[in-house]
């Protein structure tokens, strides 16, 4: 596993996420965690509720319906990865991005 800076945990960045519909401008937060990378959320009020989550493999999701204030709960749970597994998997869409 490759080793992370300790000092970006936490941090929130602006990141434009490209997906097959476009590049969305999304806020990320970084995650302290061995499986969940960052959680994104649009920066401006999208149509469809959208909440994006990059692995530590590198892969990188889209939850379609999850409202951001949704997202940002996972982003700043105490454990994010037990989070998307007990409220985002089991009830949204999802796609693979990468």
């Amino acid at each position: 596993m490759p080793l992370r800076d300790p000092d970006e945990f936490g941090k929130e960045y602006e990141f434009d996420i490209p997906t097959p519909e476009g590049v969305v401008p999304s806020n990320i937060r970084m995650i302290n965690s061995s499986n969940v990378k960052w959680i994104g959320w649009p920066r401006t009020v999208s149509q469809t509720p959208l909440m994006f989550v990059e692995f530590m493999d590198g892969s990188r999701y889209v939850y379609l319906g999850v409202t951001r204030q949704r997202a940002v709960a996972a982003a700043y749970a105490e454990s994010s990865g037990s989070y998307l597994a007990r409220y985002i998997r089991p009830f949204y869409q999802y796609a693979r991005l990468r």
